[in-house]
């Protein structure tokens, strides 16, 4: 099957590594992916790397002429038979292809959606299906009566390969401590994201500092790097951390491809998102690592996290509750074995890629052959 992958962003996260990583499965199992981004963006750069058909579409917001022209002239020339688009702008460009293929719209992120009239024709006709990467969004998408139920489907998150695979989690252990000279005596936790307000990594840094009062020395990584849009938040952060006096007990370490290696080093893996977050991929992640999860309640991550059975949640931003939780999970590790050891065994069977992409692959079958 040819399939068009669309990205509209020029940025790097979840959202474009799941798009990446489906298309390089596609691509794996004898179908045809291509993508079709904005010049420039970072996913076509990387999807281009790993040998992908990428093809450059300068999508604007406002439905432009040239856009739709040039993704029908690509549906065309490439004999498309299917479009999953990813971001806002594409989205609306390629709802002007809708007589020469079924257009899916992924959403990824978990916030309040408008009814306006003009939103509500843009979801019900630019669209034939709507893919909701967790329950949460697609309940916010029914209640706001943008789609029906028959054109909703639910795939979630998953962890790749890497991360199930813990042959070398002993050796990543020894050998990201040494990287970022963490004492042998103090516990290493993580936050993995984008920097920006509302991955909110700032209540990791209050939480490492109120263990500091409690008596209990933490190091912390800060996984990511900062947006365009918030170029300046990781010095928001650093302030933080200076201000608070645990500049020494944080490491920011900038963007990173060894997730799979820094996941499994850790202790425990911290989710502080305040809004935005559907099911968030470094849960899945985690739990294929047999790390710990302490998250916070907020969009879909109360679908992955069974609250101490598979991991800890918290309240949004209560740092005494993630100060509390990270010394359950380092001091009980009876209980802590248990929650990692089921959710491991939550993720084998749940949150494999092969698993999601049969789900994903099985509606693009039945929208193409419906237009048959």
């Amino acid at each position: 099957m040819r399939i068009l992958h669309t990205e509209s962003s020029i940025n790097w996260g979840g959202q474009e590594y799941r798009a990446l990583e489906q298309m390089e499965w596609l691509q794996d199992h004898g179908h045809e992916p291509a993508l079709a981004v904005r010049p420039g963006s970072d996913i076509g750069r990387r999807a281009r790397a790993k040998g992908l058909p990428v093809f450059d579409i300068a999508y604007t917001g406002h439905y432009g002429p040239r856009a739709i022209k040039a993704a029908r002239n690509l549906i065309k020339q490439q004999g498309i038979e299917i479009a999953d688009c990813h971001g806002s702008r594409d989205v609306m460009t390629l709802a002007f292809a809708r007589s020469l293929i079924p257009v899916i719209r992924t959403r990824h992120v978990s916030q309040p959606l408008k009814n306006k009239l003009h939103r509500r024709l843009q979801w019900r006709y630019g669209s034939d299906h709507v893919i909701a990467t967790a329950s949460c969004i697609r309940d916010e998408v029914l209640s706001k009566g943008l789609a029906p139920a028959s054109k909703i489907s639910v795939v979630g998150e998953w962890a790749g390969d890497a991360f199930f695979d813990l042959s070398r989690k002993e050796d990543y252990q020894r050998d990201v401590r040494r990287e970022f000279a963490v004492p042998a005596d103090q516990p290493l936790v993580c936050v993995v994201g984008m920097l920006r307000g509302d991955k909110a990594q700032e209540f990791l840094i209050d939480a490492v500092a109120e263990l500091k009062r409690r008596g209990r020395n933490v190091v912390a990584l800060i996984v990511g790097s900062v947006t365009n849009s918030q170029s300046s938040y990781d010095q928001k952060l650093m302030s933080r951390a200076n201000q608070l006096g645990v500049t020494q007990a944080i490491r920011f370490t900038g963007y990173r491809e060894d997730i799979p290696r820094l996941t499994q080093a850790c202790d425990a893996q911290v989710i502080t998102s305040i809004s935005v977050e559907a099911q968030s991929r470094t849960v899945p992640q985690a739990f294929a690592s047999m790390t710990p999860v302490v998250a916070s309640r907020v969009g879909g991550i109360e679908e992955l996290v069974a609250d101490q059975k598979t991991g800890i949640l918290v309240g949004i931003g209560d740092v005494l509750a993630y100060a509390s939780a990270l010394t359950d999970v380092l001091d009980n590790r009876n209980k802590t074995d248990h929650m990692v050891a089921s959710a491991r065994t939550f993720a084998e069977h749940n949150l494999r890629l092969d698993n999601k992409m049969a789900e994903t692959l099985a509606i693009y079958e039945d929208l193409t052959r419906q237009r048959r």
